[in-house]
């Protein structure tokens, strides 16, 4: 009887330390925001209820040199909104260091605190950052959240593609 006590034991602290190790193997994986993402957003028929998440015009680039742009497609083609450089500072944000952004024009020549949380294994991406001022310099202190998904290499040519 004691034998099994103690295997029992045993076999349990091992299943209870590889649990732990797997965690911490997945809690390692390095982060990559390089990669062009798709801004998204939720629509749904119902207040209440987050819905769907739909895909818009709006891509950001993230290189892997550091260099991040931000661009629009209209009817007569791309736009490109916004540019500059970035870096990950922590494992939950990174920083846009903006050149350049004809969205939000306050924010030309000043660095961004961008916080993210990676989800669905990496190919969803949230983000919020704050903006204090508007251009005409008035107190805005707003914060701004994004949802952005990771645009992957399709596996055949897609048949409605619009040329």
């Amino acid at each position: 009887m004691r034998m099994r006590f103690l295997f029992v034991m045993i076999l349990g602290c091992f299943c209870g330390m590889s649990t732990v190790n797997a965690q911490d193997i997945q809690e390692k994986r390095p982060i990559n925001l390089s990669g062009i993402w798709q801004m998204c957003f939720y629509c749904s028929a119902s207040p209440d209820v987050p819905g769907e998440l739909r895909t818009s015009h709006s891509l950001k680039i993230l290189s892997n040199d550091g260099r991040f742009c931000n661009l629009v497609m209209t009817p007569a083609g791309a736009v490109i909104i916004g540019y500059g450089t970035f870096s990950l500072t922590s494992g939950t944000f990174y920083t846009e260091y903006i050149e350049k952004n004809v969205h939000l024009p306050q924010l030309d020549g000043k660095e961004n605190k961008m916080y993210f949380e990676m989800k669905e294994n990496g190919t969803l991406m949230t983000v919020k950052y704050f903006v204090d001022t508007d251009i005409n310099g008035n107190k805005i202190e707003a914060w701004y959240n994004e949802v952005w998904k990771r645009v992957d290499v399709a596996s055949s040519y897609p048949g409605d593609v619009f040329r």
